[in-house]
């Protein structure tokens, strides 16, 4: 089962030298290390709004498993989806 978030909140991420995430932060909590799942890009939209986002499907220390985004255009890091 899965928990989409159609309105992306703002999370904070803790990115290394490549840009990939490697911390998360959200709601308040930290949820320590993340390691990454799986990861792909998506580029659409060149006709209305478009739309650049690195994704990812992270799991912390915590044991959340979720996927996020870093919104490309804004510069800011999204909440896509949490599993439980």
């Amino acid at each position: 089962m899965t928990r989409r978030y159609p309105d992306h909140p703002l999370i904070q991420v803790e990115t290394d030298a490549a840009g990939h995430p490697t911390r998360l932060r959200m709601d308040g909590t930290d949820h320590g290390e993340i390691g990454i799942c799986n990861r792909w890009r998506i580029d659409d939209g060149w006709w209305r709004e478009p739309v650049a986002r690195d994704c990812y499907k992270v799991v912390t220390r915590t044991g959340l498993l979720a996927t996020i985004f870093l919104d490309e255009i804004r510069g800011t890091w999204h909440l896509e989806r949490l599993f439980d």
